[in-house]
C-alpha cells in the first residue's frame, strides 16, 4: 500500500506540474459506447470495461444491474471518494477508509411525459465519511475543495452543452 500511495503522489505531482506548463494537454475526452441487447438492459464499453444498466422488475426491466440514473449516482459517488483520496495522498494525509451514500429526488412524470415536469432530479444529496487520525478541519477543507471541483459534481451544477445527432436506418433485420 505504501508504494501504491507514493506512487499516486508522484503521479498526481507529476501530472500537477505538467498542466501548469501546457495547459493544452489537459484536454480529456473520454468516449464511451453503448448498446442496447434486450429489453431495458444495456451494455456500455468504457475504455476496456463493460458497464450494465438495466431496470428493476417494478419498471419492466430484469434487475440485471442499475439502472442509467443510479449509475449518475454512483459516479458522483465515485468521483469524490477518488478524487478525495488522491488529493488526500498527494498532501500526506492518512486515509483508512471513505465511503459515500448518495441518493436523489426524481418525479417520474418527466420520464413519461405526463405534464411539464422536468425528468432530471430535483434534487442530490450525499453523505461523505472520511476516517482518518489527521486534522479533522484540515481534512474538511480538504474534502471541500475537492468537491468543488469534482468532475461529475460540477457537471451536475453547472451542466454541459449537449448536442448530438440521430439516425434512423431503415430496413429489416433478418
Amino acid at each position: 500500500m505504501k508504494a501504491e500511495k507514493r506512487d499516486l503522489k508522484e503521479i498526481v505531482s507529476r501530472r500537477i506540474e505538467f498542466f501548469r506548463k501546457k495547459p493544452e494537454s489537459a484536454l480529456y475526452k473520454p468516449k464511451v459506447s453503448s448498446k442496447h441487447i434486450q429489453g431495458l438492459y444495456t451494455e456500455t464499453k468504457v475504455r476496456e470495461h463493460l458497464v450494465q444498466s438495466d431496470y428493476g422488475e417494478a419498471a419492466g426491466g430484469t434487475n440485471m444491474a442499475p439502472n442509467p440514473i443510479e449509475l449518475l449516482l454512483s459516479a458522483l459517488a465515485a468521483c469524490i471518494e477518488a478524487a478525495f483520496y488522491e488529493f488526500a495522498v498527494h498532501e500526506g494525509f492518512t486515509i483508512h477508509a471513505l465511503s459515500v451514500d448518495a441518493e436523489g429526488t426524481l418525479d417520474l412524470r418527466g420520464l413519461f411525459m405526463i405534464d411539464d415536469v422536468s425528468a432530471g432530479f430535483k434534487d442530490v444529496r450525499y453523505t461523505f465519511t472520511i476516517e482518518t487520525p489527521d486534522d479533522e478541519g484540515r481534512i474538511r477543507a480538504l474534502a471541500e475543495k475537492v468537491i468543488a471541483h469534482c468532475p461529475v459534481v460540477d457537471s451536475l451544477i453547472k451542466p454541459p452543452v449537449i448536442s448530438g445527432e440521430i439516425t434512423v436506418v431503415k430496413g429489416a433485420k433478418p
